[in-house]
Formats: structure tokens, C-alpha cells, sequence
């Protein structure tokens, strides 16, 4: 019997804390929707589910992903110089502009060399964090709202709030 009032009470206390940060997202996406608008709006949130977590690894991972492209853009950009110079160089007659040609082809390939030892500049505000540290909930929140003499619109969207639930930083068109 004892072991029942403890589930009992297990699952009340799942069932209210649940029902809070939803409360709190519902809270802070109406705030984030409709500040500095007048309270005339009819508000509210028909369906409201969590989508997932942004963590630190995948924040870093992203974060890395994008360095790396940025790079190989402009690595590609040096390349397709250097493969200029080196044709310039094949056609020109005078010493003077095959040593420049010279001079730039091997600039180029000291430049390329270092791009490709160079490592992501961008972590540094991870340097003591844990990989599952929660940085994002994401929530994907439909409701409606209906501006003062207008009818209601729906949409679904989601939105990037702090891990309390207490900011909002965004949100994109729901797919």
C-alpha cells in the first residue's frame, strides 16, 4: 500500500512539473509574439510539444562544420588563383614577371598550407563547458491569434528558447 501512495504521488508530481514548463514556454512565446502590441489580441496556443535540445557537441559541431566550409571556400578561392598565376607564368616571355609569378605562386601555397592547419577560432566560450550542457529547448507551439477586427490566424512555428523556458532567442516557419 505504501509503495501505491508513493507512485501515486510520483506521478502527481511528473504530471504538475510537465505541466509547468509548458505554462512557461506558453508564457514566454506570447510575450516574445506579441511585445509591444496591445493586449486586444486574442492569443492562444492550441498544440505545444517539444521538439528537442541544442546541446554543446551539437553546438560546437555546427559551429566547426561552418569553419571548415568557410575555409575550403577560400582555400578553393587561393587555389583557383595560383592556377591563374602558374598559367600566366607558363605564357609570359620576360624574367622579371616569371619571378612575380613566382614570387605570388609560392605566397599562395604558404597561404593554403597554413588555411589548412588552422584550427576553429570560434570555441572558445565552450572551453569549460559540459558536451551535454542544454544551451536551446527547442518547442514547436500552433496557436492563434486574432488581431482586433480580424479573424483568428493559425500557424505553427518553432521556437528557441533559453533551457529555463524563460527566453525566447527566435523562431522559424514550422515545416
Amino acid at each position: 500500500m505504501k509503495k501505491l501512495v508513493y507512485v501515486l504521488i510520483a506521478m502527481f508530481m511528473v504530471a504538475c512539473g510537465s505541466n509547468t514548463s509548458k505554462t512557461n514556454y506558453e508564457k514566454t512565446i506570447s510575450e516574445y509574439l506579441l511585445k509591444g502590441q496591445s493586449n486586444d489580441y486574442n492569443f492562444k496556443v492550441v498544440e505545444l510539444t517539444e521538439q528537442g535540445n541544442v546541446t554543446v557537441a551539437d553546438s560546437i559541431a555546427y559551429l566547426t562544420d561552418e569553419f571548415r566550409k568557410d575555409k575550403q571556400l577560400i582555400v578553393s578561392r587561393i587555389e583557383l588563383a595560383r592556377k591563374m598565376s602558374e598559367d600566366l607564368q607558363a605564357k609570359t616571355k620576360l624574367k622579371s614577371e616569371f619571378d612575380k609569378y613566382a614570387n605570388d605562386i609560392a605566397r599562395m601555397n604558404n597561404s593554403i598550407d597554413s588555411l589548412k592547419n588552422l584550427a576553429p577560432d570560434n570555441l572558445q566560450g565552450y572551453d569549460s563547458r559540459n558536451a551535454n550542457d542544454v544551451l536551446v529547448k527547442i518547442v514547436r507551439c500552433k496557436y492563434s491569434v486574432q488581431p482586433p477586427g480580424a479573424s483568428p490566424v493559425e500557424e505553427t512555428f518553432d521556437f528557441y528558447l533559453s533551457p529555463d523556458g524563460s527566453k525566447c532567442y527566435g523562431k522559424t516557419r514550422a515545416k
